[in-house]
């Protein structure tokens, strides 16, 4: 018996998965301020499959008794080989952005500082001047 997946479902599904209510939260009112948070979503999927017999291939049978050679032990000629297989990955990641603030001066785009972005190129841009600048002394040494 095959089951068929109903892809009208699955694809409405993933729509409303997908739509602006995954990169947009619920607005909040505070101080007369109305507060729309945004996100960044990233999101992938696959999909595999397979299946289905073929002539030609081997299948288990009870070892004979009577066969002295090994090799013909255990399988059994012309028989069916069965297949199958299948499988789903899915992944998502979400991170803030910020936020848009609607408030009497109109509306405005508040975003979100990340301080471990900020430090981490700060990190970066250090290793790289103290490379530079070893490499420079280690030029000049050998002159």
């Amino acid at each position: 018996m095959t089951h068929t997946p109903d892809l009208s479902r699955i694809s409405e599904s993933l729509a409303e998965a997908f739509g602006a209510r995954e990169v947009y939260g619920e607005p909040i009112e505070r101080d007369g301020a109305i507060v729309i948070p945004a996100a960044r979503v990233w999101s992938g999927g696959g999909a595999g499959g397979g299946g289905g017999t073929e002539p030609g291939g081997t299948a288990e049978a009870a070892p004979s008794e009577d066969s002295a050679d090994p090799t013909e032990r255990g399988t059994e000629p012309g028989a069916l080989a069965e297949g199958g297989g299948g499988g789903f990955g899915f992944g998502r990641r979400a991170e803030p952005a910020g936020a848009f603030v609607v408030d009497e001066h109109g509306v405005r785009w508040v975003p979100v500082v990340d301080v471990n972005r900020i430090v981490l190129g700060g990190q970066v841009a250090l290793v790289l001047v103290v490379a530079a600048v070893a490499w420079a002394v280690s030029r000049r040494r050998k002159r």
